[in-house]
């Protein structure tokens, strides 16, 4: 094991004093702290309660699912902020396509697996009693964490070769700063004296206590440790099991509990402890160095103290590894949101549905082979935002047959477009459709895949988004106030350029009431240089003609108008689909009557026939 690590040290540094790559410019070494997201850690401690738009877009149900593929870390933090400029977005792109290569992904899973264990033992160390059974806790820690460094030197080996880098789709381009400048530094810190020396001393350590063999002996119903006489030692629970069979029988002993006290266990049964304090008489020099081991890699911390630990005379200051590196563990806790979205991007693509990285407005010649998929659409000059074939996630996770596919639609604003008003019958797909903008928009600015074919939209600053809510009645106010009071802070100050979604706003006012409010909100949001969506069923909000209001004027060629489709043969079956087209103008709460035979001519007829009975 030292002679191979060794080796991949070696390697790894030789990769980085290669000119070509220190001919890329992107590592700054005089960079102390190095952030796979694009940001520190507290940048997100504020993010405690998650956006407003989660619910609403149903992205609380799509996090919690990309949150269980990596269960043991609490990753929500990540999720409920997202990047504030363009360059994090666009470097977290590439580190995600980087991690998508399947050598990289299972062996950052694998270093993930180790600094698991490590921090257990880290754990278990602050807490253990026994002065022997903790030191033999914190040699176990730091072989954890010796091979879990190792682990990752060789994963960065795969993506990290002298020049260029092969990304999984074929991609060519030079590894970005956010994973290629912590490699960097990670290279140097084992390169370091300070860790090869925690690493020899580990290493050669735990195989000094791993190597070591005794016996246990049995003479008049006592137990006595002494070394070993041959290459091959008894199993002292089967002398134990021979000495007390009654105890077998009754299920007294178990084999699990009787652990070699020289493993990677965690804290010791009583008779491994017993075994462990006969050794240290017979092999006092090991155990000599055990103790100046805990002595030069273990530090005393405060704590905070509970009543309950108050109450049991526990010290203030506790012993904690002192060889954990905070950047690392940073690295760790970060690199999770990357093999969380992985993994969940292998399960929707086992579904046949697209996913793909956004081109952000005038940058998309920045993405290497991205290009080839903007000069596909060479409408896109004249397009401020393009969506192909996007769809609803949440909808798609819900999904439990293929015979109900989920319908793609696509979207797009060309020249002073700003607001999509999207009108059509009930349950005609509307506010899914909604949804899924929203989605697209929240996840293409978080770096990562976005469920569509493509995507091409400028970068906003956010999202706001307004879903039509039951009354409260813990507040008093009716539905009209409890909108108002819900769209206040939406318009309130400067927000810049935002991706808006509106949803049945305005439902219980008066038709042409809600009329001039959905205006006044649209001229509002336009003022503000945002790009939205408004799903509604007063067909008059979607004319294109100029209409002036006192609050202001939105200019027809600012708004589009998009409906939903039924089927041609049969208006009461909906297909889903969502183009652009005009309003049908007529209400196709008609669509009902004619389904529950309300019409007024069957109505007539029914009314006839009951007065002539009577």
């Amino acid at each position: 094991m030292e002679k191979e690590s060794s080796l991949c040290y070696t390697v790894l540094v030789g990769l980085w004093e290669c000119p070509e790559i220190y001919g890329m410019g992107f590592f700054k070494m005089e960079q102390d702290n190095l952030w796979l997201l694009g940001y520190p850690e507290e940048f997100y401690e504020k993010a405690v309660l998650e956006p407003d738009f989660f619910v609403d877009l149903n992205m609380d149900q799509i996090v919690a699912q990309i949150m269980a593929e990596r269960r043991d870390y609490d990753l929500r933090k990540y999720f409920n902020r997202m990047p504030e400029d363009i360059s994090a977005t666009k470097k977290r792109q590439v580190v995600m396509q980087a991690v998508g290569d399947p050598k990289l992904f299972e062996g950052l899973i694998r270093f993930s697996e180790y600094m698991q264990r490590a921090r257990g033992y880290a754990a278990d160390y602050q807490t253990a009693e026994r002065q022997l059974c903790r030191r033999k806790l914190l040699l176990d820690c730091g072989m954890q964490y010796a091979l879990a460094l190792n682990v990752l030197s060789e994963a960065f080996l795969l993506i990290l070769p002298c020049g260029k880098q092969e990304f999984p789709d074929g991609k060519e381009g030079e590894t970005n700063n956010l994973l290629g400048a912590f490699a960097k530094k990670f290279c140097r810190y084992m390169e370091g004296k300070e860790f090869q020396d925690f690493y020899q001393d580990t290493v050669s350590l735990f195989d000094e206590f791993g190597n070591m063999r005794f016996q246990v002996e049995f003479v008049n119903r006592r137990m006595r440790v002494v070394p070993a006489k041959g290459e091959e030692t008894e199993d002292y629970f089967d002398k134990l099991s021979a000495l007390f069979p009654e105890n077998k029988e009754e299920g007294r002993i178990v084999r699990g509990q009787l652990e070699n006290p020289f493993g990677a266990g965690k804290e010791v049964g009583e008779l491994e402890f017993f075994v462990l304090t006969a050794c240290q008489k017979k092999y006092p020099e090991s155990f000599l160095k055990l103790r100046k081991y805990e002595q030069n890699y273990s530090v005393l911390k405060k704590r905070e103290l509970t009543v309950q630990m108050r109450e049991k005379g526990l010290s203030e200051q506790v012993r904690t590894p002192g060889f954990f590196e905070e950047w690392v563990l940073v690295f760790e806790q970060q690199m999770q949101v990357y093999l969380a979205m992985e993994l969940f991007m292998r399960r929707v693509r086992k579904t046949g549905y697209p996913l793909s990285y956004a081109l952000f407005t005038k940058e998309g010649d920045t993405y290497g082979k991205d290009s080839e998929r903007r000069d596909m659409h060479s409408d896109l000059e004249d397009n401020l935002l393009k969506l192909c074939k996007a769809y609803d996630l949440a909808l798609l996770l819900k999904q439990k047959s293929a015979e109900k596919p989920v319908v793609c639609n696509d979207a797009y604003y060309a020249g002073q477009e700003r607001f999509l008003v999207v009108t059509g019958p009930n349950q005609g797909g509307k506010t899914t459709f909604a949804r899924s903008l929203g989605q697209i928009v929240y996840l293409a600015k978080m770096g990562f895949k976005a469920p569509c074919a493509f995507a091409y939209m400028p970068y906003f600053s956010g999202l706001l988004t307004h879903f039509s809510v039951e009354e409260s009645l813990e507040t008093g106010r009716g539905k009209l106030k409890e909108e108002l009071t819900r769209l206040a802070p939406m318009m309130c100050g400067e927000r810049g350029r935002n991706f808006v979604i509106l949803n049945e706003l305005f439902t219980t006012a008066a038709t042409y009431d809600a009329y001039i409010m959905g205006k006044r909100v649209m001229a509002h949001f336009i003022d503000q240089d945002c790009f939205g969506v408004y799903v509604t069923h007063i067909q008059e909000l979607a004319d294109k003609k100029e209409k002036k209001t006192e609050g202001g004027s939105v200019q027809g060629t600012q708004i589009v108008s998009m409906a939903a489709c039924v089927d041609e043969q049969d208006s009461h079956i909906r297909t889903y689909r969502i183009v652009r087209r005009a309003p049908q103008g007529v209400g196709y709460a008609y669509a009902l009557v004619e389904k529950y035979h309300l019409t007024y001519p069957e109505l007539k007829e029914r009314l006839s026939g009951i007065l002539q009975n009577q």
